[in-house]
């Protein structure tokens, strides 16, 4: 089954195409349907399973330029696919593909991308570092559910599993010889060791409660010059970011204790404050909320 997937299809365009319109209907099926915060929207939201899928595209392609082109066109009609599904269901309309703007240059990206990776095929060493790359980008996004996992289980389970499931999957699908699947292996331990580190020495790994909180831009004009704290600094930390594009300002809290009321003091560049009372609760499917 692994040798027919990876590298046993014969990835004519026809079928690249039909590839990508599933692809895409079932992913924007998923954002209207599954609940945000779960395992299996995460297909609708960051990078893992559409690595998975580039690599079956770019093993099952016969040269360099013929994967980059159908890399790049199997992610072309599937991106915008996702979109255009849940259109007729959002309040937001056509103005979802907003959010299209960054799938759009990764898209774009999945050009040269897709004629590098295709080098994974030569089964060497040279394809055991170009496989790493992948292997450390499913690291990086696992190492960020398994910090979840462990702070709040059961959530995203099943996208930990996948992430780490998925790099041992395709050094032994993709790399055959010895050396090469050390060399894959190595990496990827490194990447889950240097993931953990950084993660741990800038606080992300924790047992504090977490909660994004969306500001609305025409209450808190948030530029570079603006600043947050929380009243109760033991309590956590805050982290607050400027607009970017359609996302707007938001702010990043980490409390520790739910049950100490405590609230967000913004300070614009003139030192006025705003305070927004904070209040989370522990929801039981282990959301959290914030008003």
């Amino acid at each position: 089954m692994l040798k027919k997937l990876f590298g046993g299809i014969r990835m004519t365009w026809p079928c690249l195409v039909i590839f990508a319109v599933i692809s895409g209907l079932v992913t924007g099926l998923v954002a209207l349907l599954v609940p945000d915060g779960s395992s299996f929207r995460q297909i609708a939201v960051t990078f893992e399973a559409w690595i998975v899928l580039a690599i079956i595209i770019v093993v099952n392609c016969e040269k360099p330029l013929e994967a980059a082109f159908k890399t790049f066109v199997y992610f072309l009609i599937s991106q915008p696919l996702v979109y255009l599904v849940q259109v007729p269901f959002s309040s937001m309309g056509f103005g979802l593909f907003g959010y299209y703007y960054y799938w759009f240059w990764w898209t774009v990206a999945t050009f040269p991308g897709g004629f590098i990776a295709w080098y994974i095929k030569r089964d060497n060493w040279l394809a055991a570092l170009v496989l790493s790359v992948a292997l450390a980008g499913l690291v990086f996004f696992g190492a960020g559910y398994l910090k979840s996992l462990i702070t709040d289980p059961p959530k995203y389970l099943v996208a930990t599993l996948f992430c780490f499931g998925s790099v041992p999957l395709l050094i032994i699908a993709i790399l055959h010889k010895r050396n090469p699947r050390l060399i894959a292996t190595g990496i990827s331990v490194l990447a889950l060791a240097v993931t953990i580190f950084l993660m741990v020495r800038n606080g992300s790994i924790s047992n504090a409660y977490e909660v994004n909180i969306g500001l609305d831009e025409k209450v808190y004009p948030v530029t570079e010059g603006w600043t947050a704290a929380l009243e109760d600094p033991d309590n956590g930390t805050v982290t607050l970011t400027p607009p970017y594009d359609i996302f707007g300002p938001m702010c990043e809290v980490k409390i520790k204790d739910i049950n100490k009321p405590t609230g967000v003091i913004l300070t614009d560049p003139d030192g006025k404050q705003y305070i927004l009372p904070l209040k989370i609760e522990k929801t039981p499917d282990g959301t959290k909320i914030d008003y």
